[in-house]
């Protein structure tokens, strides 16, 4: 699926008109002053990942131009293209089915597909009724945990594939919480449906869920392992493994006004580890100029390895110890 935020899919519109395209830029720029989003210190490097973010791009829509070409393979190799977890769950039927619904102004929403394996969830849904726009141009504009503030990102655009009369969305995240509950409710609402539309970022949400999800049966291993250069500390706690997904739970600490930190993960055989991975925020707390983060990297596979090697280093070059943590 193509997913991304709401000014970066608005900075590759194709639109010809360019006082259009820079009135639409200008106002997602405001609007996404809203979340006054600090500047995280973290970040895990790789060509698929976004630095510090809940959401992370996964899950299996091609962008329009893709499309044609792809038209060949079946529908839910389409959905589930870029969402390693929901495949691998798919083909073992651990995918829950489910029929939540709800209406708003001739359109209509079906919740029909949930998962939660380890610290990742997934939710596809149906769009049915009287879209509006280029059928190959359509996104869903949602937010999910009532937009928390405590929650790095809460609002994310979805492109949504035509299918069966209507639409299909699917999204994935990570779980943004310190404790993993066995089961539990996703606070799922879209904003908008439709052609992107410069207003979303200031409606109320008017398809609102609450999907239930229930946890599959997952592995933790303690780990206790550390790296540590000057004021600079990280702690690798607890290593998460699902049933297609894998977790690392780790503390930060470092100077309030010190540098970011990158992580480079790599399996056994020396090759990195990219493609969905995510890092989230889940706690943070300031205190005598010190900065503690407690944070959960997620991976969408389990990895074929004896490891995963850790590589942090500052922002400057420095690098701390590397971590290797067993499997």
């Amino acid at each position: 699926m193509e997913k991304k935020m709401f000014h970066e899919s608005v900075n590759q519109i194709e639109v010809p008109e360019a006082d259009v395209l820079n009135a639409i830029q200008g106002g997602v720029r405001k609007g996404s002053k809203m979340r006054a989003k600090q500047k995280s210190r973290f970040k895990v490097l790789g060509a698929s990942v976004a630095a510090a973010a809940v959401l992370f791009v996964a899950s299996g829509f091609m962008v329009p131009s893709v499309g044609n070409v792809m038209a060949d393979i079946p529908f839910l190799a389409k959905l589930y293209e870029h969402d390693k977890v929901a495949g691998n769950l798919a083909s073992q039927e651990l995918i829950t089915e489910l029929n939540e619904k709800a209406a708003f102004d001739g359109i209509d929403v079906r919740v029909t597909e949930a998962y939660y394996d380890g610290a990742i969830i997934g939710v596809t849904f149906d769009v049915k009724g009287e879209v509006k726009g280029d059928e190959d141009a359509i996104y869903a504009f949602y937010e999910i945990f009532d937009r928390d503030s405590n929650i790095e990102e809460t609002m994310e655009l979805v492109k949504l594939l035509p299918a069966e009369g209507g639409y299909k969305g699917h999204i994935q995240l990570s779980y943004p919480r310190a404790e993993l509950p066995a089961e539990t409710t996703l606070p799922f609402k879209i904003i908008g449906i439709g052609e992107i539309n410069d207003n979303w970022k200031d409606e109320q949400a008017k398809w609102n869920f609450d999907v239930p999800i229930k946890q599959l049966p997952f592995e933790t291993a303690a780990l206790e392992q550390a790296s540590e250069l000057g004021d600079y500390k990280i702690t690798f706690e607890k290593l998460i493994t699902g049933k297609s997904s894998t977790a690392i739970e780790y503390t930060m600490s470092y100077p309030e006004e010190g540098q970011r930190v990158m992580l480079d993960l790599f399996d056994d055989k020396g090759e990195q580890i990219i493609g969905g991975t995510s890092d989230a925020k889940i706690e943070k707390k300031i205190e005598n100029g010190t900065v503690t983060e407690k944070r959960r990297i997620t991976i969408p596979m389990v990895l074929d390895s004896d490891f995963i090697e850790v590589k942090p280093a500052l922002e400057s070059g420095e690098k701390l110890d590397s971590v290797k943590i067993d499997l």
